[in-house]
């Protein structure tokens, strides 16, 4: 019997993973640290706000230059400065006198925000040329069964490192992680792109020099030519808008139907929805034993709208006054929704070629964190008004109606347009359609 052996390219690329997966439990052991050193330092609700947000404006940041990044300069230096930086940023700020501290908060938050997103935008549009077409939607569950892990681990220890070290060696470990990510990262022989790639477009002097205006003229055309990615942006942007009513809504319910308790159960909530999130890349694969699975971009991006409608409904559902253990049933649904919706939308990004792989990730984190800042203010205000229910139902609801909409529109086009096609080639889509697209062809690397 022929043994069966895992290809060098994934088990470099796992790899890869625990790198990325450490540094990302340094990020979110950093979210729950740095958000109880601000309040603690500074007493004001207010203030630690701003740090939230001023590190939510950084990644917005890092999504618009992200593109002008992957495309122009080499990948893996990029993403390994990245790493070491925050890694200074936080070791500067343990070892600083309590004076100087504050002062760096700022700092530590912009590095956070802007390294965090680059190094994010740069890895998941380099899966292509790390990982060959037929292994990139498991290289991708790879990706998010990492996060899922490292979110789990990294929210339960950043409250027991500070209990019982200190802030201090909080972030001294969370310094450490970021210089293992980065340290495996430049010693892994992995074949990212080095070269300098010049965006699409005629070859001028200004092409070669372009100013901070023509690249986001670039990243816009590039947007405009994809309209099947344009979509797969706009519902990214309404998720994350709807998704702050449940980060905002769901500690003010649970002060309502566990008041005895409330951190225990929003601490269970989460916890069973990272479980959910882990079944994400089991689910995906056994999607792809029956068919082409999420390899064909138009199944990739059903796959899209339907997971964002399980997942926004779910988490309605969530607010319900459900009995008993339900409400945690509907976690574990909202987490494997939300997982298989980013491998989806990750893979069908990824079937575009360089440059505009790059352009379309930092379009992508741009919605994220935009949508995510917009959407917890306008959550903050709306429960000053509505109970929590009221609040995840009209802001989740708006995402199911424009994915609904969108599926519904792509799907009456896709009738309306010839059913075969000329020559096997593709009809170019027209306008923001999911069901019509141009598939993109692999280059095996």
């Amino acid at each position: 019997m022929p043994e069966t052996r895992t290809p060098r390219h994934l088990v470099l690329f796992r790899l890869l993973v625990v790198g990325t997966s450490v540094s990302a439990f340094g990020s979110y052991l950093n979210m729950v640290a740095l958000n109880l050193f601000v309040y603690q330092a500074t007493g004001s609700a207010l203030q630690t706000g701003a740090f939230m947000a001023l590190r939510l404006a950084a990644g917005f940041l890092a999504g618009l230059t992200g593109g002008t990044v992957a495309a122009r300069l080499p990948r893996r230096p990029v993403m390994v400065a990245c790493d070491l930086t925050q890694a200074a940023a936080l070791v500067a700020l343990a070892v600083s006198p309590a004076s100087v501290r504050l002062g760096l908060l700022p700092v530590v938050a912009v590095a956070g925000g802007l390294l965090g997103t680059t190094s994010s935008v740069l890895l998941r549009s380099s899966v292509p040329d790390l990982v060959p077409g037929p292994d990139r939607v498991t290289a991708n569950g790879l990706l998010v069964t990492g996060r899922a892990v490292a979110m789990t681990l990294g929210f339960a220890a950043g409250g027991l490192l500070v209990g019982w070290l200190g802030y201090r060696a909080a972030f001294l470990v969370d310094a450490g992680t970021f210089l293992f990510s980065g340290l495996l990262l430049a010693a892994l022989p992995l074949p990212f792109p080095n070269h300098r790639t010049r965006p699409a477009g005629p070859v001028t002097d200004a092409t070669d020099r372009p100013d901070g205006r023509r690249r986001r003229r670039l990243a816009l055309a590039a947007l405009l030519a994809a309209p099947a990615v344009l979509v797969i942006v706009v519902v990214r942007a309404a998720d994350a808008l709807g998704s702050a009513s449940h980060n905002v809504g769901l500690p003010i319910y649970a002060t309502q139907v566990r008041p005895e308790d409330p951190a225990a159960f929003v601490g269970n909530f989460f916890a069973v929805w990272a479980v959910g999130l882990l079944t994400a890349h089991q689910l995906v694969k056994r999607l792809n034993r029956r068919g082409p699975g999420l390899d064909d971009p138009r199944r990739s991006e059903l796959a899209f709208i339907v997971g964002t409608c399980v997942m926004s409904t779910a988490f309605v559902a969530a607010f319900v006054d459900l009995p008993g253990y339900w409400v945690f049933a509907v976690a574990l649904v909202a987490g494997a929704a939300d997982g298989f919706t980013e491998i989806s939308y990750t893979t069908r990004l990824q079937a575009e070629p360089d440059p505009q792989r790059g352009y379309f990730f930092g379009a992508t984190a741009m919605a994220e964190n935009g949508g995510l800042g917009v959407g917890m203010l306008l959550a903050a205000g709306l429960l000053e008004l509505w109970r929590p229910l009221p609040v995840a139902a009209a802001m989740h609801g708006t995402v199911v109606v424009l994915a609904v909409a969108v599926a519904l529109a792509g799907a009456l086009r896709h009738r309306a347009r010839p059913a075969a096609t000329n020559g096997g080639t593709v009809p170019v889509a027209t306008g923001p359609t999911v069901a019509v697209t141009n598939p993109v062809e692999e280059s095996g690397r």
